[in-house]
């Protein structure tokens, strides 16, 4: 193994020209790192989001710092969802748009130049002085439709990405795009309608009133179909002035208000009549109607029993009923929650994991793995001490990292025949 100042050389990653890219890891804290020689110079400076950022130079090579559990695009060919492509495709237009600001182009853009962890992503080695192969645009499209693989016609931006690596529309154009959660037909239907300019049918007002722009005179009626006028009604002649009637004294019982005396030559013609046996029926007046009035408070006092609860009393019973609801509710979810089985284990083979001294703390890099294992190779696992579940028996090639010590390999036999297993972080 090669050394170079504090970072530990482990293999050659790719060459370009003359220059070779190592694979390292700073032995003091264990972060790994690209190392980048034969290089003349001072690396590059500058800082931009979503590239991996120079640390410095160490005797003739550049060193930059790979994130924790980052791995290459090119490991996930094929299984990358929507959302992670939206997501590193927005990152790396930004970081192109920078570059361009800067005048920076990378030149060398593929699956292995771009870094991934969960929504992150990194482009790797901009400033290095190469030789320009081909456009980034293109050549990001084309590293991102290969990682997408089937998945790619069905992603809701793969047309306006298409148009990019055609030049239909420029970095910018692409930018706003994806930052605009709409897709590039629903953008160009938009534009189709804004052409039509269609009339706007009224509308009625917000404030729910009716607009009443017209209202049709009803046509005339038929001349065989009109009605001839009725004549005007004659006017009867005006009534002589009534004698008004000699002071009486008042009597001692008033007749009721609502019925009126009858006069003393009507009551003897009526009982008359009644006498004859022949009763005549009495002309209604149309306008005067019996009116049926409901009361709606009762005739009498209602006077409730003693020892009946009151409103208040009602108010009060009501909300200790409710607090007793809730206390009930809270003793069974509390009852509940100790008897069910712990949901946070997964399913699979447990292998206790133990770091001496006992303060120690430790990753657990997956480096190989079964055939029947769906772990992901080259991720961290873990952290260490504790529980770490394996999802199929078999040997997994497993590599350990703690601060300031050198990472080792292991094989672990899964289910192991202890069940434990200690790592000792030691010189």
């Amino acid at each position: 193994m090669n050394h170079i100042g504090p970072y530990l050389l482990n293999r050659i990653r790719a060459r370009e020209g003359a220059i070779e890219i190592w694979e390292g890891q700073d032995t003091v804290t264990g972060t790994p790192v690209l190392v980048y020689r034969p290089l003349e110079g001072a690396a590059p400076s500058f800082r931009i989001q979503g590239t991996l950022n120079w640390q410095g130079r160490e005797d003739d090579a550049w060193i930059a710092e790979l994130p924790f559990g980052a791995v290459p695009l090119t490991q996930l060919r094929g299984e990358v969802s929507p959302h992670e492509l939206t997501a590193w495709t927005r990152r790396l237009l930004g970081a192109l748009l920078e570059m361009k600001a800067l005048g920076l182009e990378h030149g060398r853009l593929d699956t292995e130049r771009l870094w991934v962890k969960g929504d992150e992503v990194w482009i790797e080695g901009v400033g290095l002085p190469v030789p320009v192969r081909a456009a980034d645009e293109t050549a990001l499209v084309e590293a991102l439709r290969e990682a997408a693989g089937d998945t790619w016609p069905g992603w809701p931006f793969h047309r306006v990405m298409e148009q990019l690596a055609e030049g239909a529309v420029d970095l910018r154009e692409a930018a706003e795009y994806l930052a605009d959660p709409r897709s590039l037909s629903e953008l160009e239907a938009l534009a189709e309608d804004a052409d039509e300019e269609p009339e706007a049918p009224l509308e009625p007002p917000e404030t729910g009133t009716v607009r009443v722009l017209g209202r049709p005179e009803a046509p005339p009626a038929p001349a065989e179909e009109a009605e001839p006028p009725e004549p005007p009604a004659p006017t009867p002649p005006p009534e002589p002035p009534a004698p008004e009637p000699a002071p009486q004294e008042a009597p001692l019982f008033p007749p009721e208000p609502d019925r009126a005396p009858p006069s003393t030559a009507a009551g003897a013609a009526d009982e008359e009549r009644e006498a004859a046996g022949h009763v005549e029926p009495r002309p209604t007046d149309p306008s005067r109607v019996v009116r049926i009035d409901e009361v709606s408070e009762p005739a009498f006092e209602v006077i409730e029993p003693r020892g009946a609860p009151t409103a208040g009393d009602r108010r009060w019973l009501l909300r200790a009923g409710v607090l007793v609801l809730v206390v009930l509710l809270a003793v069974a979810v509390v009852r509940w929650k100790g008897r069910a089985p712990a949901t946070g284990a997964a399913e699979g083979y447990a292998v206790e994991f133990r770091v001496e001294p006992p303060d120690g703390r430790a990753e657990l890099v997956l480096l190989d793995a079964p055939e029947a294992s769906q772990l992901v190779r080259g991720r961290v696992l873990a952290i260490i001490p504790g529980k770490v579940y394996f999802d199929a028996p078999g040997v997994y090639r497993i590599q350990i990292r703690a601060e300031g010590y050198l990472p080792q390999e292991k094989l672990l036999n899964v289910p192991p025949s202890a069940r434990t297993v200690t790592v000792r972080l030691g010189p």
